[in-house]
């Protein structure tokens, strides 16, 4: 029996699409165990001890699979950082009429500092690749997310003017690049210190910000 021409069509072309989807399924599996193996032996060994060749030993995968996704371990780190990040919750929720301007401000930046602080070892490896502006596309990405929260955080100061929580003569924009210089060179000289105390870093920046953020308290008029 002849099969017509879009029949045959079809017959050809399923197996091709079934194998695109087997395809992109090993790809994710395989990404997924070399997420793993990278995880947990940055955990367990160190930045500076472990190596691609490692990891893709404990993926199971090969060098070059692994180069694929990672040209280097600095950028391997970078990848797992983002997928952490990927699931952060917003920096900034509302305004609290209530709170004192610092506490809210500290409650914020403070979950940030507690992200880094969950692993000072390995933030301690990636922080400075921030700085130099690498260019690896894991560590822009970082950068693109760290843009994406000074912009929410710009926009919760704006959030505070309309309440009158934050004085009208503020400028968003000006407040919140103070407050993330203070806030990234904190984690900085935190991440050098010895021990790296979780506490004392919070402790520090607290400190530093005091005065920026008393500064943006409204005033009383006296009558």
């Amino acid at each position: 029996m002849r099969v017509s021409g879009t029949k045959a069509m079809s017959t050809l072309t399923a197996p091709s699409s079934t194998n695109l989807g087997l395809r992109e399924r090993n790809k994710a599996k395989k990404l997924d165990s070399i997420k793993r193996a990278a995880r947990k032996l940055f955990t367990t060994r160190g930045f500076d001890a472990l190596t691609i060749r490692a990891v893709a030993r404990a993926a199971d995968v090969g060098f070059g699979t692994v180069s694929a996704y990672a040209t280097d371990k600095t950028g391997l780190l970078a990848m797992l950082f983002l997928e952490d990040l990927e699931q952060f919750p917003p920096v900034f929720q509302d305004v609290d009429p209530e709170t004192p301007l610092i506490d809210q401000f500290m409650q914020a930046f403070g979950r940030m500092f507690s992200f880094w602080a969950l692993h000072p070892e390995l933030s301690r490896a990636v922080l400075p690749q921030l700085q130099m502006q690498n260019a690896s596309p894991q560590i822009s990405a970082i950068l693109k997310r760290r843009e994406a929260v000074r912009s929410e955080v710009s926009a919760w100061i704006e959030e505070g003017k309309r309440l009158k929580r934050i004085a009208q003569w503020v400028d968003s924009n000006q407040a919140t690049e103070t407050l993330f210089a203070l806030y990234i060179s904190t984690i900085h000289e935190w991440l050098m210190s010895a021990p790296v105390e979780k506490e004392a870093g919070l402790a520090r920046l607290r400190y530093l910000f005091e005065l920026p953020i008393e500064a943006m308290v409204p005033k009383m008029r006296h009558r």
